[in-house]
Parts: structure tokens; sequence; C-alpha cells
């Protein structure tokens, strides 16, 4: 009898670039994007017959005492994926259970499951769970702004503001890492890094840097979204110091929260652990969603 768990990057590949697969796969299991963020990577799988029906993939580094299952730094999930309907709850938590038995020895693992198998627990692997959770604006909702950031959009339009995608990624990364600067934190990303992976998002049509200027030029602030069949992140955005009152942090998510919206995609923040951060999330109306985070470490 063949057994139901195999390790299996090149079938991981095929399955990924299958257009009956791609709608179940988000962009950071992606063969394409794990190559470029993680030192290195594997996967899972699970089948059921001839069919495979669920995938774990795992980004890895370290050796011996140091070897780890990691979230590459630009990664926002690293999670269990299910293919075709199946809402089970029992099935579900019993496959993923047996993947995540057969991931290789670690001396720590972390995973950011995706929404829809928030309920699934590893608690009985000996994993922990992580109280977290992001901000979302459904693809399918009517949002609202809040007064201040109606204010902040109308000074935007009065002042004859500009989005576009950035010809000065350089310039654009500074701004990106600012925030990090002025709190005396290391970035975690070199410039070159950032460099390549828009590059890569460039050459697979999945994520962009977009600037906010003014009617001078001036550069006022940028984000980094990327994107895939469902949901458009917001992985990193940043302010000009010098125009800390200008609103354009405010307009240029207002954009691209329209943008993605008009394409049918939802519009993930990225979460926040602060407070203030995410009081300015819930201004576009956004809505608090719970995300399982599970570790585990054995030193």
């Amino acid at each position: 009898m063949n057994e139901p768990i195999i390790a299996d990057k090149n079938t991981y590949i095929r399955l990924c670039a299958d257009v009956d697969f791609i709608g179940y796969i988000p962009l950071f299991a992606q063969p394409f994007w794990l190559d470029a963020v993680a030192e290195k990577w594997d996967v899972l799988l699970y089948k059921k017959g001839d069919a495979i029906i669920a995938a774990l993939p795992y980004c890895i580094k370290g050796r011996l005492l140091t070897k780890r299952i990691y979230l590459p730094d630009l990664s926002f999930y690293q999670s269990v994926l299910f293919f075709g309907e199946n809402d089970h709850a029992d099935e579900l938590q019993n496959i993923t259970e047996s993947l995540f038995h057969e991931l290789p020895y670690t001396v720590k693992s972390y995973f950011k499951l995706l929404p829809a198998y928030s309920e699934i627990d590893l608690s009985s692997l000996h994993y922990e769970r992580t109280s977290y959770s992001s901000y979302f604006i459904d693809s399918n909702t009517t949002y609202s702004l809040s007064e201040h950031h109606r204010r902040n959009v109308q000074k935007g339009i009065k002042n004859t503001y500009h989005t576009n995608e950035s010809q000065d990624i350089p310039a654009s990364f500074q701004l990106l890492t600012a925030t990090f600067s002025r709190q005396r934190i290391t970035t975690k990303i070199s410039e070159k890094e950032f460099e390549k992976t828009v590059a890569l998002c460039r050459q697979h049509h999945c994520g962009k840097v977009v600037d906010c200027t003014d009617a001078a030029g001036n550069l006022l602030a940028s984000a980094f979204i990327v994107h895939d069949t469902h949901t458009a992140y917001y992985l990193m955005g940043g302010y000009n110091a010098a125009f800390k009152n200008s609103g354009a942090m405010t307009f240029l998510l207002q954009q691209l929260i329209a943008e993605s919206l008009q394409k049918k995609l939802d519009f993930n923040f990225c979460g926040s652990s602060k407070k203030s951060i995410a009081q300015f999330f819930e201004g576009f109306g956004a809505q608090k969603k719970d995300i399982a985070i599970w570790t585990k470490s054995v030193i």
C-alpha cells in the first residue's frame, strides 16, 4: 500500500502550475516565491488514491543545533494547504496532524496558518498557539472611511497628489524602512534583497512598489503591495517625515484598496500588534480576523 505522505518538490512545482490548483495556493507558498525568499524550502504532500489533496510547504535554515523551520521576512503565511472542497473539520485536523508529524526534526518551528484553518489545533504535537490578528477588507463588502481618513483623502485630492508605480526603488526603500530607522530598529531585509524581490514581482506580475507624490514631485509615501488570485497584501509602507502631516499614507492606501477591490481581491493589511496602527487600519473599514500562529521549541 502506498504511503499517503510524500516529500516531492517536483510534483508540487508541477501542481502549482496547474490551473486547477492555482486558486488554492497563496503567493507565499508559490515555488518561485519560496526560491527567492527562503534559505531552503521543502514540501510534504498528502495523497488520497492518486490525487494530491493537501500540502505543507515549509522554509528551513541552519544545521544541527540551529536547524529551524521559519517564516521569511517578506512572507505573511506558512500554512497547510487543502485542494478541493473539504468542509469536514475532523478530516482537516487529521490530515494536518499527519503532515506535521512527518516534518524533519528542528530545534524550532514556526507556522502561520491561513484564516480558513484557524480552528486546526496542533497542541497534541506540542506546538503552542500565539494570539495574532490581521485586518481585512472583503472584496464583497462596501467599506467606508473614518472622518479622519476622509479628510486626508480630500487633502490629497485638493493638493493634487499622484500615485504611480515607483521608478526609484532605492528612494522608496528609504521611506519603507524609515519607520524602523526612527525606532532604531535594524531592518531585516537589505536594499539589494528588496530590489530583487520587487524585480521578481514584476516578472510574475504579482506585486509592485507604489509611490505617492505631490504636485511639486516630492516623494511623500510608499507602499509595497503583492497579490495572488484572492488577496492583495500590504507588506510594507512608509512616509516622508518631512511631510508627516500630509495625509499621503492614507491617500495612497485608499487608492490601493480601491484598485484591489475593483479586481475582486480582498485587502489584507498584514496585521499589527500596535494599537495606533490597528486603529489606522480600522479607519479604512477593515475588519479584524484571528490568525493562528503555532510554534514549537525544543531548547
